[in-house]
This record gives structure tokens, C-alpha cells and sequence, in this order.
């Protein structure tokens, strides 16, 4: 029998891989269609999601170093078949059922398909409820700390092409707190005017259970994944369709402000104060005092509460950096230009994104970028000879030296100005959903707004707005509807 305390190891990622090799192994056994119990196959499984979020969050790095970034996702769809022909066929009742929840519970291809359906048996099983209340918990969660005073509609979705009847849906963008419109009640009810690109602010879905009511409905539903193991992950689930355009690839072009002769600072970290484990700000002071850039200046900036600035001033002091680093913390987003052409390069080391703004915003200030080669929610193919390095932790403090010594052979405005940016962006996203719409028997006749990657309403042109107030209060409407919300929403 598998256990899954399989090592007595403390590292909390070495555990969590131990297990999942474990785990595979015993399936490819035949072991787990011999369970005798409900109680072992319910803790292994339990186990096996925080051994997922352990690896695919947290310790990403050391994933990758030991089997690679895709390699968990990678090994569950290899055994899907077996799973799905013990649910189907095994001998025994209690195998079935196993086997369903195996399949219900773990990121399989196919499993949100397959948690609705043990959602919707009688009685429910007790590990699918818990399941389930995680999910709308994590969700209320997220809602709540919106709900401080009352939300624009305008500032959760966007119309990015009109409605022209049931022959020639709308298209609806919902680009925050997605979660508000995971009912299936409300979905259906949007549903009947638009098709939907979804775009959450963070990646790795695979934790995600609120996006499983998406992929309910009769139309396709994109998402906006510009990371490979979200793509991996939804592409096999029922109905969603993930393309690798989010966010900071909307991002307006402008013209950069004037670069000084020589730029106060060597590198940016650019990363909210407010999340610094995802973040890793740790990591970059700890990059700092290595031999290789003990004389390197930085300038960290970002948004964050004051508390958070606080203590990680009191760190950089702590670490002797003061007169190396300098914080502009919420600073105006339309002044972030100004800072940027004081540097020298970027660094951004986050665990984690979904379609990273900061990125495309150095390039754009035509700053070159080393990034963590571990970073989820990022679509590497922007990391290129013209724009910067990829470097797996080990590698980065070399990585940023070669950088600054060779930063004037790079291009990143260059390469941003050619593939990236509002207009470029909006017209890929256009070919998409006219190839879908064509795909689905749908009429085309207006293409979509052009798009940005911030503000208010997200529109690159201000009166597209206007345009559509009737469409956003039919929206508020469809929300005022279905009874009470746990936050207060309004037109304008």
C-alpha cells in the first residue's frame, strides 16, 4: 500500500515529489484498485493536491530541477485511461468508486467535467463536499475584499464586441474577480449574448475549481494563459480553450522618457510589497550580496500597504543594503516610465503570474529583462536573444551580470514595438475568436475594440465605452436578477 508520509525527508518539496513518484509508480502496480478502505485513498489523495500546489507553486524551482515543470501534469494524463477503465469496469463496487474519485479530485485531463458529475450524485460524497466548499470559500474570500464600497461594472468586465443578436454573440472580457461570475444561473443568463475571454489574475488553474463552470456552457470559453502548464491543464478540460495572450500584452505603447547618460540604477525589480513570498523580494536582496553584484544598485518599486513597505525597508537595513537599493513604492502608474529610464535592466523572479504586466513594461522602456526560469503564468517565447535571460535561481546572479555587461546588444523596445503591445494583441486575439465564431456556426460582421492591459474600462479608445453603457446595464441587470450579491455593484 502507498503511504503517504513516504519520507521522513524535511525538505516539503522533496516530500511532495517523493510521493507523487510514489504514487505513480503504485498506479503503474496496479495497487490502487486494491485498496481495501475509504480512509487510506482518502488521505493519499488529499495529500497528492498539496503535494501538487507544494511543487507547482511554491517550489517550482526545484521541480524543475529535478523532473521538469510539466512532468506532474504530464504523468497524471498518462494514466488517465487506467483510472478511467477501473471507474468504468473494475470488479468490485468500491473500485469504481475509487477510481471516480481519483479521477474527480486530481488534475486529470477532464476533471472539472468529472467533479461536476460526483457534485451532482446523491448522497455526496463527503471528500467532493469538503472539495467543494474549499472552492466556493477561497472564492467568497476573494469577493469579500472587493467589497469595501461599491464596484463599476466596468472595472470586473468589458465589452470588447457588441452584441448583434442569437446569429452574432458579443464578446464579454472579464479580467477581475472572475470568481463573482462562476454561477451557473448567471453564466447562462450572459451566455444567451456573449462568448467569454477570461483572463485571471494569477495562473497555475489547476487549483482553480471556479473555472469548471465556464466550460459548462454551450459556447466555447477562452482564456487568457500565457503559461505552459496552465495551457497544459486546461486544454484538457471540457469547452475552455487557453491562448497565451493576457494582460501585459495589451499594454498601450507610448514614447520613453529620455534616458540619463547613466541611469541611476543598475536593475528594477518591479513587484507589489504585498506579496513578497510570490514574489520573491527575498530572493533578489539574497542575489544583491553575491560577489558577482556586490557593487550593484537597485531600485525596488511596486504597490503595497505601508506596513509592507515598512518591513521590507527594515530588511534591506537589516541587510546592510540601504545605500544600494532605493523603494518607490506607489508610485502613479503613468509615472512608472519615468522610473524605468533611470535603470539600467530588469529582473522579475516571481513564482507565479498570469500574463505578467512588468515584463512587456520593460520592454517598452526598452530595458532588457532577466527572468526566473521557473515563473509560472509567463509565455517564455518573450524571453528571446532580443530581450533578455531566462535563468533558472542557481544561474540568476550570473545571468544579471552577463546582462548589465551586454546590455547594449539587446532590442526589448524593438521586439515589443513588432509583437507586442495593444494593437498587435488585440488583432491576435480578433483571429481567434473570428476562427471560433466561423468554428461555431456564428456570424462575424464588426471585429473587436482595441484593447489595453489597464484601467478603468480597458479600452484603448475612450468613447468605445459609451458605446456600449446599454450593454453593460443589461450585465448589471443580469447580476441584479439572481437576488442579493456579496458586493455592491454599479454603473457608474
Amino acid at each position: 500500500m502507498l503511504n503517504p508520509d513516504c519520507t521522513a525527508e524535511p525538505d516539503e518539496g522533496v516530500k511532495a515529489l517523493a510521493l507523487l513518484e510514489n504514487f505513480f509508480a503504485a498506479v503503474d502496480r496496479g495497487e490502487l484498485l486494491r485498496m481495501p478502505g475509504d480512509t487510506a485513498p482518502t488521505q493519499l489523495r488529499e495529500a497528492l493536491h498539496r503535494a501538487m500546489v507544494r511543487l507547482l507553486i511554491w517550489d517550482r524551482p526545484y521541480l524543475q530541477g529535478e523532473r521538469g515543470l510539466l512532468w506532474p501534469l504530464a504523468e497524471l494524463a498518462k494514466r488517465t485511461g487506467v483510472f478511467e477503465a477501473a471507474a468504468a469496469s473494475a470488479s468490485r463496487p468500491e473500485q469504481r468508486r475509487q477510481a471516480r474519485l481519483f479521477l474527480a479530485l486530481l488534475p486529470f485531463p477532464g476533471q472539472w467535467r468529472r467533479l461536476d458529475r460526483e457534485a451532482d450524485r446523491r448522497p455526496l460524497e463527503p471528500e467532493v463536499a469538503q472539495r467543494l466548499r474549499a472552492v466556493a470559500s477561497k472564492a467568497a474570500v476573494k469577493v469579500r475584499s472587493r467589497a469595501k464600497q461599491p464596484l463599476r461594472i466596468r472595472n470586473i468586465c468589458q465589452v470588447i464586441k457588441p452584441y448583434h443578436g442569437p446569429q452574432e454573440k458579443g464578446i464579454l472580457r472579464i479580467f477581475s474577480i472572475p470568481y463573482l461570475f462562476a454561477s451557473d444561473p448567471l453564466l447562462e443568463l450572459l451566455s444567451s449574448r456573449y462568448l467569454f475571454y477570461v483572463e485571471p489574475a494569477m495562473g497555475v488553474m489547476f487549483r482553480h475549481g471556479w473555472g469548471r463552470a465556464f466550460g459548462k456552457l454551450h459556447d466555447p470559453c477562452v482564456f487568457g494563459m500565457p503559461g505552459a502548464d496552465d495551457r497544459q491543464f486546461l486544454t484538457g478540460q471540457d469547452n475552455i480553450v487557453p491562448v497565451p495572450i493576457a494582460h501585459g500584452d495589451f499594454l498601450e505603447d507610448i514614447d520613453p522618457p529620455p534616458r540619463p547618460t547613466e541611469p541611476r540604477f543598475d536593475l528594477v525589480f518591479n513587484a507589489t510589497f504585498d506579496d513578497p513570498a510570490r514574489k520573491r523580494h527575498h530572493l533578489m536582496l539574497e542575489l544583491l550580496l553575491r560577489p558577482e553584484l556586490r557593487q550593484a544598485t537597485a531600485l525596488f518599486l511596486g504597490r503595497g500597504e505601508e506596513s509592507a513597505v515598512a518591513d521590507f525597508s527594515r530588511r534591506v537595513q537589516a541587510l546592510d543594503l540601504d545605500r544600494r537599493v532605493s523603494v518607490a513604492a506607489n508610485v502613479r502608474r503613468g509615472a512608472v516610465p519615468e522610473y524605468l529610464a533611470q535603470c539600467k535592466i530588469g529582473v522579475h523572479l516571481s513564482l507565479n503570474e498570469n500574463g505578467c504586466r512588468c515584463i512587456p513594461e520593460f520592454f517598452r522602456s526598452d530595458l532588457p529583462c532577466v527572468v526566473s526560469s521557473a515563473m509560472a503564468g509567463l509565455d517564455f517565447s518573450m524571453i528571446n536573444e532580443a530581450t533578455g535571460r531566462a535563468a533558472t535561481d542557481p544561474e540568476l546572479a550570473s545571468a544579471i551580470t552577463a546582462t548589465l555587461g551586454e546590455r547594449a546588444r539587446f532590442q526589448p523596445r524593438r521586439w515589443f514595438l513588432q509583437n507586442c503591445g495593444s494593437r498587435r494583441a488585440t488583432a491576435r486575439l480578433n483571429t481567434i475568436f473570428r476562427e471560433l465564431f466561423a468554428a461555431h456556426g456564428y456570424r462575424w460582421s464588426e471585429d473587436l475594440v482595441p484593447l489595453t492591459g489597464s484601467g478603468a474600462s480597458r479600452y484603448a479608445v475612450a468613447a468605445d465605452y459609451q458605446r456600449f453603457v446599454s450593454e453593460f446595464q443589461w450585465i448589471l441587470d443580469a447580476f441584479q436578477h439572481l437576488g442579493p450579491l456579496p458586493l455592491k455593484l454599479i454603473l457608474e
